[in-house]
Protein backbone atom coordinates (compact mmCIF):
# COMPACT_ATOMS: atom_id res chain seq x y z
CA UNK A 1 0.00 0.00 0.00
CA UNK A 2 1.61 3.39 -0.97
CA UNK A 3 1.58 5.87 1.54
CA UNK A 4 1.30 9.61 1.31
CA UNK A 5 4.48 11.60 1.34
CA UNK A 6 3.06 14.63 3.44
CA UNK A 7 0.03 14.63 5.82
CA UNK A 8 -1.44 17.51 7.31
CA UNK A 9 -4.54 17.77 9.35
CA UNK A 10 -6.56 17.03 12.56
CA UNK A 11 -4.97 14.17 14.73
CA UNK A 12 -5.63 12.16 18.01
CA UNK A 13 -3.36 10.26 20.22
CA UNK A 14 -3.52 6.46 20.99
CA UNK A 15 -0.88 6.37 23.39
CA UNK A 16 0.83 8.86 25.50
CA UNK A 17 3.76 10.29 24.12
CA UNK A 18 7.19 8.58 26.05
CA UNK A 19 10.73 9.78 25.47
CA UNK A 20 13.16 7.51 23.14
CA UNK A 21 16.51 8.25 21.43
CA UNK A 22 16.39 12.25 22.16
CA UNK A 23 12.68 12.33 21.04
CA UNK A 24 9.31 11.91 21.82
CA UNK A 25 6.96 9.27 20.10
CA UNK A 26 3.64 8.14 20.35
CA UNK A 27 0.70 6.09 18.15
CA UNK A 28 -1.68 8.48 16.10
CA UNK A 29 -4.70 8.45 14.15
CA UNK A 30 -4.44 10.59 11.04
CA UNK A 31 -6.18 10.25 8.19
CA UNK A 32 -8.17 7.55 9.56
CA UNK A 33 -4.87 5.54 9.56
CA UNK A 34 -2.80 4.50 13.02
CA UNK A 35 0.87 5.82 12.87
CA UNK A 36 4.35 5.58 14.75
CA UNK A 37 4.80 9.82 15.11
CA UNK A 38 8.36 11.25 16.25
CA UNK A 39 8.85 14.54 16.96
CA UNK A 40 12.36 16.52 17.54
CA UNK A 41 12.92 19.85 18.99
CA UNK A 42 9.94 21.83 19.33
CA UNK A 43 7.26 19.91 17.69
CA UNK A 44 8.33 17.18 20.60
CA UNK A 45 8.04 19.52 23.70
CA UNK A 46 4.10 20.26 21.99
CA UNK A 47 4.07 16.97 21.52
CA UNK A 48 5.05 15.48 25.10
CA UNK A 49 2.28 18.40 26.73
CA UNK A 50 -0.73 15.70 25.38
CA UNK A 51 -2.70 13.00 26.96
CA UNK A 52 -4.16 9.90 24.74
CA UNK A 53 -7.53 10.33 23.77
CA UNK A 54 -6.96 14.27 22.82
CA UNK A 55 -7.06 15.74 19.62
CA UNK A 56 -4.54 17.92 17.55
CA UNK A 57 -3.21 19.38 14.78
CA UNK A 58 0.01 17.89 12.77
CA UNK A 59 1.97 18.21 9.66
CA UNK A 60 4.16 15.50 8.96
CA UNK A 61 6.52 13.30 6.45
CA UNK A 62 5.61 9.77 6.04
CA UNK A 63 7.78 6.74 5.51
CA UNK A 64 7.63 3.15 5.26
CA UNK A 65 7.93 1.06 8.45
CA UNK A 66 11.90 -0.66 9.14
CA UNK A 67 14.16 -2.38 11.43
CA UNK A 68 13.31 -4.79 13.66
CA UNK A 69 10.22 -3.19 15.04
CA UNK A 70 8.70 -3.19 12.28
CA UNK A 71 6.67 -6.83 12.66
CA UNK A 72 5.16 -5.37 16.41
CA UNK A 73 4.12 -2.11 14.67
CA UNK A 74 2.02 -4.13 12.07
CA UNK A 75 0.26 -5.83 14.48
CA UNK A 76 -0.68 -2.96 16.39
CA UNK A 77 -2.42 -1.54 12.85
CA UNK A 78 0.51 0.97 12.40
CA UNK A 79 0.65 1.77 8.83
CA UNK A 80 3.78 3.91 8.86
CA UNK A 81 5.99 6.37 10.10
CA UNK A 82 5.60 10.31 10.78
CA UNK A 83 8.16 12.75 11.54
CA UNK A 84 5.98 15.79 12.97
CA UNK A 85 7.08 19.55 11.18
CA UNK A 86 4.16 21.01 13.51
CA UNK A 87 2.05 19.83 15.98
CA UNK A 88 -1.12 21.97 17.40
CA UNK A 89 -2.86 21.43 20.38
CA UNK A 90 -6.55 21.11 20.01
CA UNK A 91 -8.68 20.99 23.18
CA UNK A 92 -9.10 18.27 25.30
CA UNK A 93 -11.15 15.54 23.72
CA UNK A 94 -14.18 14.08 24.72
CA UNK A 95 -16.04 14.03 28.18
CA UNK A 96 -14.86 10.90 28.62
CA UNK A 97 -11.43 11.25 27.54
CA UNK A 98 -10.75 14.26 29.97
CA UNK A 99 -12.12 12.18 32.77
CA UNK A 100 -10.21 9.65 32.28
CA UNK A 101 -6.96 11.56 31.63
CA UNK A 102 -7.63 13.94 34.94
CA UNK A 103 -8.05 11.07 37.14
CA UNK A 104 -4.64 9.74 35.70
CA UNK A 105 -3.17 13.25 36.19
CA UNK A 106 -4.06 13.03 39.99
CA UNK A 107 -2.94 10.08 40.96
CA UNK A 108 0.67 10.56 39.37
CA UNK A 109 0.71 14.02 40.70
CA UNK A 110 -0.11 12.10 44.36
CA UNK A 111 2.57 9.93 43.82
CA UNK A 112 5.26 12.78 42.57
CA UNK A 113 6.99 12.96 45.85
CA UNK A 114 8.02 8.88 45.59
CA UNK A 115 11.79 8.13 45.05
CA UNK A 116 13.23 6.71 42.30
CA UNK A 117 12.39 3.69 41.16
CA UNK A 118 9.38 3.62 43.84
CA UNK A 119 7.43 6.22 41.35
CA UNK A 120 8.14 4.45 38.44
CA UNK A 121 7.28 1.04 39.98
CA UNK A 122 3.63 2.54 41.48
CA UNK A 123 3.23 4.04 38.08
CA UNK A 124 3.80 0.30 35.96
CA UNK A 125 1.38 -1.37 39.13
CA UNK A 126 -1.30 0.77 39.03
CA UNK A 127 -1.66 2.77 36.01
CA UNK A 128 0.28 0.33 33.63
CA UNK A 129 2.40 2.89 32.32
CA UNK A 130 6.03 1.78 32.04
CA UNK A 131 7.50 5.41 31.04
CA UNK A 132 9.13 6.32 34.23
CA UNK A 133 11.18 2.76 34.50
CA UNK A 134 14.15 2.64 33.68
CA UNK A 135 15.65 -0.01 31.63
CA UNK A 136 18.43 -1.78 34.37
CA UNK A 137 14.89 -2.06 36.62
CA UNK A 138 12.97 -3.69 33.88
CA UNK A 139 15.42 -5.78 32.85
CA UNK A 140 15.95 -6.53 37.24
CA UNK A 141 12.25 -7.69 37.16
CA UNK A 142 12.46 -9.64 33.90
CA UNK A 143 15.71 -11.33 35.14
CA UNK A 144 13.02 -12.39 38.10
CA UNK A 145 10.73 -12.89 36.58
CA UNK A 146 8.12 -10.25 37.81
CA UNK A 147 7.59 -8.20 35.15
CA UNK A 148 3.83 -9.11 35.13
CA UNK A 149 3.81 -7.19 38.05
CA UNK A 150 4.58 -4.19 36.25
CA UNK A 151 1.23 -3.97 33.88
CA UNK A 152 -2.47 -4.02 34.86
CA UNK A 153 -3.61 -6.92 35.41
CA UNK A 154 -7.10 -9.02 36.38
CA UNK A 155 -6.93 -8.16 40.50
CA UNK A 156 -6.95 -4.16 39.52
CA UNK A 157 -9.87 -4.51 37.66
CA UNK A 158 -11.64 -6.64 40.47
CA UNK A 159 -10.10 -3.75 43.06
CA UNK A 160 -11.26 -1.29 40.89
CA UNK A 161 -14.91 -2.91 41.09
CA UNK A 162 -14.98 -3.56 44.42
CA UNK A 163 -14.17 0.15 44.85
CA UNK A 164 -17.53 1.04 42.72
CA UNK A 165 -19.68 -1.54 44.32
CA UNK A 166 -22.04 0.84 46.78
CA UNK A 167 -22.58 2.72 43.56
CA UNK A 168 -22.80 -0.45 40.92
CA UNK A 169 -25.21 -2.39 43.51
CA UNK A 170 -27.90 -0.24 42.96
CA UNK A 171 -30.91 -0.49 40.92
CA UNK A 172 -32.26 -3.60 39.02
CA UNK A 173 -30.39 -5.78 37.18
CA UNK A 174 -30.27 -4.17 33.53
CA UNK A 175 -28.72 -1.11 35.86
CA UNK A 176 -26.21 -2.92 37.27
CA UNK A 177 -24.78 -4.34 34.33
CA UNK A 178 -24.80 -1.33 33.02
CA UNK A 179 -22.88 0.72 35.76
CA UNK A 180 -20.81 -2.34 35.39
CA UNK A 181 -19.95 -2.00 32.31
CA UNK A 182 -19.71 1.44 32.38
CA UNK A 183 -17.09 1.45 35.15
CA UNK A 184 -14.74 -1.24 33.35
CA UNK A 185 -14.63 0.81 30.05
CA UNK A 186 -13.75 4.28 32.02
CA UNK A 187 -11.49 2.25 33.98
CA UNK A 188 -9.39 0.84 30.45
CA UNK A 189 -9.13 4.63 29.14
CA UNK A 190 -7.78 5.38 32.54
CA UNK A 191 -4.94 2.61 32.64
CA UNK A 192 -5.10 2.80 28.61
CA UNK A 193 -6.19 -0.36 26.41
CA UNK A 194 -3.11 -2.79 26.52
CA UNK A 195 -3.80 -6.29 25.72
CA UNK A 196 -3.33 -7.52 29.40
CA UNK A 197 -5.87 -4.99 30.20
CA UNK A 198 -8.44 -5.77 27.39
CA UNK A 199 -8.45 -9.34 28.18
CA UNK A 200 -9.10 -8.34 31.91
CA UNK A 201 -11.96 -6.62 31.21
CA UNK A 202 -13.70 -8.33 28.65
CA UNK A 203 -13.50 -11.16 31.37
CA UNK A 204 -14.80 -9.04 34.09
CA UNK A 205 -17.82 -7.70 31.59
CA UNK A 206 -18.59 -11.70 30.35
CA UNK A 207 -18.33 -11.83 34.61
CA UNK A 208 -21.06 -9.36 34.92
CA UNK A 209 -23.31 -10.42 32.24
CA UNK A 210 -23.35 -14.23 33.46
CA UNK A 211 -24.39 -12.64 36.85
CA UNK A 212 -27.10 -10.40 35.03
CA UNK A 213 -28.55 -13.70 33.38
CA UNK A 214 -28.46 -15.86 36.82
CA UNK A 215 -25.73 -18.07 35.70
CA UNK A 216 -22.67 -19.08 37.83
CA UNK A 217 -19.59 -17.84 36.23
CA UNK A 218 -16.79 -20.26 35.83
CA UNK A 219 -12.98 -19.14 35.16
CA UNK A 220 -11.95 -21.40 32.09
CA UNK A 221 -15.44 -20.83 30.02
CA UNK A 222 -15.18 -17.37 30.58
CA UNK A 223 -11.29 -17.13 29.55
CA UNK A 224 -12.23 -18.69 26.37
CA UNK A 225 -14.93 -16.55 25.54
CA UNK A 226 -12.78 -13.35 26.35
CA UNK A 227 -10.28 -14.70 24.11
CA UNK A 228 -12.50 -15.60 21.47
CA UNK A 229 -14.19 -12.20 21.14
CA UNK A 230 -11.12 -10.51 21.18
CA UNK A 231 -9.61 -11.75 18.32
CA UNK A 232 -12.68 -11.76 16.63
CA UNK A 233 -12.47 -7.81 17.01
CA UNK A 234 -8.90 -7.78 16.47
CA UNK A 235 -6.75 -11.19 15.32
CA UNK A 236 -3.75 -9.02 15.26
CA UNK A 237 -3.91 -9.51 19.42
CA UNK A 238 -2.95 -13.21 18.64
CA UNK A 239 0.51 -11.99 17.51
CA UNK A 240 0.75 -9.97 20.30
CA UNK A 241 3.39 -11.45 23.41
CA UNK A 242 1.59 -9.61 26.33
CA UNK A 243 -1.91 -10.73 25.27
CA UNK A 244 -0.75 -14.12 24.90
CA UNK A 245 1.12 -14.09 28.00
CA UNK A 246 -2.09 -12.50 30.46
CA UNK A 247 -3.77 -15.27 28.20
CA UNK A 248 -1.50 -18.09 29.43
CA UNK A 249 -1.17 -16.90 33.24
CA UNK A 250 -4.99 -16.92 33.07
CA UNK A 251 -5.32 -20.15 31.65
CA UNK A 252 -2.61 -21.60 34.67
CA UNK A 253 -4.55 -20.11 37.04
CA UNK A 254 -7.87 -21.15 36.20
CA UNK A 255 -7.08 -24.96 35.08
CA UNK A 256 -3.83 -25.94 37.14
CA UNK A 257 -3.68 -23.83 40.34
CA UNK A 258 -7.16 -25.86 41.97
CA UNK A 259 -5.38 -28.88 40.94
CA UNK A 260 -2.27 -28.02 42.63
CA UNK A 261 -3.75 -26.59 45.67
CA UNK A 262 -5.75 -30.20 46.24
CA UNK A 263 -2.25 -32.26 45.99
CA UNK A 264 -0.15 -29.75 48.11
CA UNK A 265 -0.14 -29.81 52.07
CA UNK A 266 0.41 -27.03 54.60
CA UNK A 267 -1.15 -24.42 55.72
CA UNK A 268 -4.33 -23.32 53.24
CA UNK A 269 -2.93 -19.72 53.17
CA UNK A 270 1.44 -20.72 52.11
CA UNK A 271 -0.26 -23.37 50.10
CA UNK A 272 -2.87 -21.52 47.75
CA UNK A 273 0.41 -18.32 47.27
CA UNK A 274 2.88 -20.76 45.94
CA UNK A 275 -0.07 -22.33 43.75
CA UNK A 276 -1.05 -20.09 42.35
CA UNK A 277 2.72 -18.67 41.25
CA UNK A 278 3.16 -22.23 40.68
CA UNK A 279 -0.01 -22.63 38.34
CA UNK A 280 0.53 -19.17 36.52
CA UNK A 281 4.37 -20.16 35.81
CA UNK A 282 3.68 -23.41 34.26
CA UNK A 283 1.30 -22.14 32.09
CA UNK A 284 3.10 -19.64 30.37
CA UNK A 285 6.64 -21.70 30.46
CA UNK A 286 6.41 -23.26 26.96
CA UNK A 287 5.38 -19.19 25.66
CA UNK A 288 8.55 -18.07 27.59
CA UNK A 289 10.98 -20.81 26.20
CA UNK A 290 9.62 -20.46 22.53
CA UNK A 291 10.21 -16.13 22.58
CA UNK A 292 13.01 -15.59 24.66
CA UNK A 293 14.53 -19.16 25.11
CA UNK A 294 14.97 -19.67 29.06
CA UNK A 295 12.59 -19.15 31.89
CA UNK A 296 14.51 -18.04 35.35
CA UNK A 297 13.17 -20.95 37.95
CA UNK A 298 13.88 -18.04 40.52
CA UNK A 299 10.99 -16.69 39.26
CA UNK A 300 8.63 -18.90 41.43
CA UNK A 301 9.75 -17.97 45.22
CA UNK A 302 10.27 -14.39 43.94
CA UNK A 303 6.64 -14.48 42.96
CA UNK A 304 5.88 -15.97 46.57
CA UNK A 305 7.49 -13.73 48.21
CA UNK A 306 6.26 -10.48 45.87
CA UNK A 307 2.50 -11.44 46.32
CA UNK A 308 2.07 -11.01 49.60
CA UNK A 309 2.94 -6.74 49.02
CA UNK A 310 2.50 -6.86 45.46
CA UNK A 311 -1.62 -7.50 45.79
CA UNK A 312 -1.83 -4.72 48.34
CA UNK A 313 0.38 -1.96 46.96
CA UNK A 314 -2.09 -2.16 43.60
CA UNK A 315 -5.44 -1.77 45.42
CA UNK A 316 -4.02 0.64 48.17
CA UNK A 317 -2.05 2.77 45.66
CA UNK A 318 -5.23 2.84 43.62
CA UNK A 319 -7.89 3.29 46.86
CA UNK A 320 -5.66 6.39 47.88
CA UNK A 321 -4.10 7.86 44.44
CA UNK A 322 -6.96 9.96 43.85
CA UNK A 323 -7.49 11.33 47.25
CA UNK A 324 -3.43 12.20 47.40
CA UNK A 325 -3.62 14.02 43.84
CA UNK A 326 -6.35 16.14 45.41
CA UNK A 327 -5.15 16.92 48.81
CA UNK A 328 -1.39 17.31 47.66
CA UNK A 329 1.52 17.69 50.03
CA UNK A 330 1.52 17.05 52.90
CA UNK A 331 -0.93 14.69 53.58
CA UNK A 332 -0.08 12.69 50.24
CA UNK A 333 3.26 11.82 51.60
CA UNK A 334 1.45 10.26 55.01
CA UNK A 335 -1.37 8.55 52.61
CA UNK A 336 1.44 6.67 50.22
CA UNK A 337 3.32 5.66 53.46
CA UNK A 338 2.38 1.88 53.18
CA UNK A 339 2.62 2.55 49.26
CA UNK A 340 6.71 3.27 49.43
CA UNK A 341 7.09 0.33 51.77
CA UNK A 342 4.73 -2.20 49.90
CA UNK A 343 6.44 -1.14 46.18
CA UNK A 344 10.04 -0.68 47.78
CA UNK A 345 9.30 -4.25 49.05
CA UNK A 346 8.41 -5.83 45.66
CA UNK A 347 11.64 -3.93 44.35
CA UNK A 348 13.28 -5.42 46.75
CA UNK A 349 12.55 -8.76 46.14
CA UNK A 350 13.33 -8.37 42.21
CA UNK A 351 16.36 -7.25 43.07
CA UNK A 352 17.78 -10.33 45.39
CA UNK A 353 15.91 -12.64 42.70
CA UNK A 354 18.04 -11.15 40.64
CA UNK A 355 21.49 -11.09 41.81
CA UNK A 356 20.79 -14.51 43.19
CA UNK A 357 20.55 -15.84 39.27
CA UNK A 358 20.13 -19.56 39.83
CA UNK A 359 18.91 -22.46 37.74
CA UNK A 360 17.44 -21.05 34.26
CA UNK A 361 15.02 -23.54 32.18
CA UNK A 362 16.65 -23.23 28.37
CA UNK A 363 14.73 -24.84 25.48
CA UNK A 364 16.38 -27.90 23.90
CA UNK A 365 19.47 -26.58 22.61
CA UNK A 366 19.13 -23.09 23.25
CA UNK A 367 22.24 -21.72 24.63
CA UNK A 368 22.66 -18.10 26.79
CA UNK A 369 23.04 -15.39 23.99
CA UNK A 370 25.04 -12.21 24.28
CA UNK A 371 23.07 -9.10 25.36
CA UNK A 372 22.73 -7.35 22.08
CA UNK A 373 25.54 -4.66 21.01
CA UNK A 374 27.76 -7.35 23.52
CA UNK A 375 30.50 -9.85 22.51
CA UNK A 376 30.95 -12.59 25.51
CA UNK A 377 33.41 -15.00 24.56
CA UNK A 378 33.75 -18.15 27.40
CA UNK A 379 36.93 -20.82 26.55
CA UNK A 380 38.91 -22.59 28.64
CA UNK A 381 37.44 -21.08 31.77
CA UNK A 382 38.55 -17.61 30.57
CA UNK A 383 35.92 -14.94 29.90
CA UNK A 384 35.92 -11.87 27.60
CA UNK A 385 33.40 -9.11 27.79
CA UNK A 386 33.54 -6.62 24.90
CA UNK A 387 30.71 -3.96 25.17
CA UNK A 388 30.43 -2.55 21.83
CA UNK A 389 26.86 -0.43 22.53
CA UNK A 390 26.38 0.66 26.23
CA UNK A 391 23.06 0.24 27.50
CA UNK A 392 22.22 0.92 31.36
CA UNK A 393 20.32 -2.53 31.43
CA UNK A 394 23.59 -4.59 30.22
CA UNK A 395 24.64 -5.68 33.93
CA UNK A 396 21.39 -6.94 34.88
CA UNK A 397 21.35 -8.86 31.05
CA UNK A 398 24.88 -10.27 31.90
CA UNK A 399 24.08 -11.31 35.20
CA UNK A 400 20.54 -13.40 33.96
CA UNK A 401 23.06 -14.88 31.18
CA UNK A 402 25.05 -16.30 34.08
CA UNK A 403 27.93 -13.76 33.73
CA UNK A 404 29.15 -14.23 37.84
CA UNK A 405 33.25 -13.62 36.89
CA UNK A 406 35.07 -11.53 34.17
CA UNK A 407 38.74 -11.95 33.31
CA UNK A 408 38.82 -9.05 31.07
CA UNK A 409 36.50 -6.29 30.47
CA UNK A 410 36.66 -3.86 27.52
CA UNK A 411 34.80 -0.63 26.85
CA UNK A 412 34.74 0.23 22.77
CA UNK A 413 33.67 4.24 23.52
CA UNK A 414 34.80 6.64 25.74
CA UNK A 415 31.67 8.32 26.98
CA UNK A 416 30.34 8.65 30.59
CA UNK A 417 27.48 6.57 29.42
CA UNK A 418 30.21 3.98 29.06
CA UNK A 419 31.65 4.13 32.00
CA UNK A 420 28.59 3.96 34.02
CA UNK A 421 28.14 0.68 32.69
CA UNK A 422 31.35 -0.62 33.42
CA UNK A 423 30.50 0.56 36.67
CA UNK A 424 27.46 -1.19 37.11
CA UNK A 425 28.64 -4.57 35.32
CA UNK A 426 31.53 -4.34 38.18
CA UNK A 427 28.51 -4.04 40.99
CA UNK A 428 27.01 -7.33 39.99
CA UNK A 429 30.12 -9.66 38.61
CA UNK A 430 33.95 -10.11 39.45
CA UNK A 431 35.92 -8.31 36.97
CA UNK A 432 39.93 -8.73 37.00
CA UNK A 433 40.55 -6.36 34.33
CA UNK A 434 39.29 -3.18 32.41
CA UNK A 435 40.43 -2.09 29.36
CA UNK A 436 39.25 0.74 27.50
CA UNK A 437 40.08 4.00 24.73
CA UNK A 438 43.11 6.93 25.87
CA UNK A 439 41.07 9.57 28.12
CA UNK A 440 38.67 7.09 28.97
CA UNK A 441 35.90 8.42 31.50
CA UNK A 442 36.28 5.57 33.92
CA UNK A 443 39.16 5.89 36.47
CA UNK A 444 39.51 2.01 37.27
CA UNK A 445 39.89 1.20 33.18
CA UNK A 446 43.01 1.09 31.84
CA UNK A 447 43.90 3.34 28.43
CA UNK A 448 44.64 1.90 25.42
CA UNK A 449 46.93 4.58 23.47
CA UNK A 450 48.84 3.17 20.82
CA UNK A 451 47.64 -0.68 19.15
CA UNK A 452 48.45 -3.32 21.50
CA UNK A 453 47.15 -6.96 22.53
CA UNK A 454 45.43 -8.27 25.44
CA UNK A 455 45.03 -12.00 26.54
CA UNK A 456 43.12 -13.62 28.92
CA UNK A 457 43.62 -17.46 28.57
CA UNK A 458 43.47 -18.73 24.96
CA UNK A 459 41.27 -15.70 23.82
CA UNK A 460 43.76 -13.14 22.26
CA UNK A 461 42.29 -9.43 22.05
CA UNK A 462 44.03 -6.87 19.30
CA UNK A 463 43.20 -3.41 20.18
CA UNK A 464 43.09 -0.27 17.88
CA UNK A 465 42.27 3.34 19.02
CA UNK A 466 40.14 5.17 16.17
CA UNK A 467 39.34 8.65 17.83
CA UNK A 468 37.27 7.98 20.66
CA UNK A 469 36.74 4.35 20.31
CA UNK A 470 38.55 1.29 20.41
CA UNK A 471 38.28 -1.41 17.60
CA UNK A 472 38.21 -4.94 18.97
CA UNK A 473 39.17 -7.33 16.86
CA UNK A 474 38.66 -11.24 18.72
CA UNK A 475 41.00 -14.77 18.07
CA UNK A 476 41.60 -17.81 20.25
CA UNK A 477 44.88 -19.30 20.43
CA UNK A 478 46.60 -21.22 22.65
CA UNK A 479 46.78 -20.27 26.29
CA UNK A 480 50.55 -18.80 27.68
Amino acid sequence: MELPTTLSGPARLVTDPAAEFGAVRAEAVVAGRHWDLWAHGPEATDLARLSAGQPFGVRAESSELKGRAAPYLRRRHIAGRLEAAEVRPAGEGSPAVRAANWVRQKIERGASHLPDPVRGLFAGMVLGDDRQQDPATAQRFRAAGLTHLLVVSGQNVAFALALFAPLVARGATGTRLISTLAVLGFFGSVVRWEPSVMRAVAMAALVALARAVGAAPQAWPLLCGAVTGLLLIDPFLAGSISFLLSVAASSGLALITPRLIQWVPGPRVLAEALCTTLGAQIAVAPLLLGVFGSVPLVSVPANVLAAPAAGPAMTWGMAVGLPAGLIGDPAARWLHLPTRFMVGWVDGVASWSAAAGGPVLRAPGQSPRSPSGTRVVRMAGATVVIVDRPRPELAEELRTAGVRHIDLLVSAESTPRAARCAMSIRRLASVRRTLGPAEDHDPRSTGVWEPATARAGPVELRLEPTGRRLRVDVSVGSKR
